[in-house]
């Protein structure tokens, strides 16, 4: 195994090593030694902690203070999850296949951000984790964010980002999936969003900042999927895809 770095963990609050299989390049997922959250998790984390507890405490140290919030996660199990669920007002959910947002299966919640079945205003925080590269219609799915947050509140978010370049739909090019644990072929890719997704939501109503936390690769180096397709054919996604740790936080005006 590689250790990445050896820092505090914003998911657990441990000084730990991050570390990844040897050979791996998607380093922004390597993973803390004691909660097993990755980096990409411990930013997120750390971003929800900077503007709801305070900057220099984890989640774990620091959930009590989360109490009187309404949040809304768009995953059902993780790290994050497993510190946010004690909460009462912690609401989680999946986008399942043949389910109708709104129902259950095996008691996990399905919903889907382009059709959210909450009301209006309902939310302080929404957290979603490489969610948005996956949504068809990604614009509609931002809009439903804005209209279920309270103004004021915050839709914290990643997704692999194709830094130096704008944003492009996948609609014509050659497939592209990410692992996902909830389908065997992997979650399809409709979107490689790019430096101008800043610009794409702050203009339904948000005010978005950008978290650059873990700068582990250069522009230059960012996966450019369409100029080496068939390296992504044949290797593991864990040694194919290169990604920068990079976390917004978009504040509903």
């Amino acid at each position: 195994m590689a250790v990445i770095c050896y820092e505090k963990c914003y998911v657990c609050g441990e000084s730990s090593n991050f570390n990844i299989e040897d050979g791996a390049v998607l380093l922004r997922e390597a993973n803390c030694s004691h909660c097993y959250a990755s980096i990409r998790y411990s930013d997120t984390a750390r971003v929800i902690s900077g503007i709801y507890i305070q900057e220099s405490l984890s989640l774990s140290e620091g959930v009590d203070r989360l109490h009187g919030l309404s949040i809304l996660e768009s995953q059902s199990d993780g790290p994050i999850h497993e510190v946010l669920q004690v909460l009462p007002r912690y609401t989680c959910f999946e986008y399942l296949d043949g389910v109708k947002p709104g129902e259950y299966k095996d008691d996990v919640l399905c919903n889907d951000f382009e059709n959210l079945t909450f009301e209006d205003s309902q939310f302080d925080l929404v957290i979603s984790q490489d969610v948005f590269e996956h949504v068809s219609l990604p614009e509609k799915a931002f809009r439903e964010i804005h209209r279920v947050l309270k103004p004021g509140g915050y839709h914290v978010f990643t997704v692999p980002l194709h830094e130096g370049r704008n944003s492009k739909s996948r609609n014509g090019l050659p497939k592209v999936y990410h692992g996902d644990p909830l389908r065997e072929e992997g979650a399809f890719v409709f979107t490689d969003w790019g430096d101008d997704i800043l610009t794409i939501v702050d203009a339904i109503g948000m005010s978005t900042t950008r978290y650059d936390l873990h700068i582990l690769h250069s522009i230059e180096e960012i996966t450019n999927v369409d100029e080496t397709y068939s390296d992504y054919l044949q290797l593991p996604h864990i040694n194919y895809f290169k990604y920068n740790s990079v976390v917004f936080a978009s504040m509903k005006k």
